[in-house]
């Protein structure tokens, strides 16, 4: 099997997120239900995998059937996680009403968007304004990639791996910011 060139297979996955990136969005949006944050995730791995598959020279005969068939793939595995996740919490019935009520008192004193400048300061220049186009000014991958003059695919794999830090970063901004005298 031979590799396809970049450009080969850049063409090729603008042509079939054209075709299918909406359809792929409301199928993981309606599958992923309760874990429904993670449809971004969801529809840009699927793609992932399609064009690594494209530039590895394989030939999909029928990009729509791999492509909801990958898709169901994540689905299980967002699905699974998310239900995974949720049995950790405790049981309404088991919870201390001190510390719900402790967790409302934090929530309430924090300064959001303190929090999210500090969040968003510790990005790199370049991390700070993709997170600005794709969050803020909501653009599209399509107009992303032209942006950058880059692959979807490599807009996408840029979004994820920002989603990422981002998440990762969230509780030691707020456990920084948020504890003893410097709650806000």
């Amino acid at each position: 099997m031979a590799r396809t060139t970049k450009a080969a297979a850049d063409e090729k996955l603008q042509q079939v997120y054209n075709l299918y990136g909406n359809l792929l969005v409301k199928y993981c949006t309606v599958r992923l239900k309760d874990a429904s944050e993670s449809v971004d995730d969801c529809v840009q791995n699927t793609f992932l995998t399609y064009y690594n598959k494209i530039l590895e020279g394989e030939y999909i005969e029928k990009p729509k059937a791999f492509l909801y068939r990958t898709a169901d793939n994540m689905i299980k595995r967002e699905v699974a996680e998310f239900y995974k996740k949720a049995r950790r919490t405790v049981d309404l019935k088991e919870a201390e009403d001190v510390a719900a009520a402790d967790t409302f008192d934090i929530a309430v004193d924090m300064d959001y968007d303190y929090l999210k400048e500090i969040l968003i300061n510790q990005l790199s220049e370049e991390e700070q304004l993709l997170y600005e186009q794709k969050y803020v000014h909501r653009m599209s991958l399509k107009q992303l990639a032209e942006y950058y003059n880059i692959s979807a695919a490599a807009v996408a794999s840029r979004t994820s791996r920002l989603r990422t830090k981002i998440k990762s970063l969230i509780n030691q901004v707020i456990e920084e910011n948020g504890k003893g005298g410097n709650r806000l």
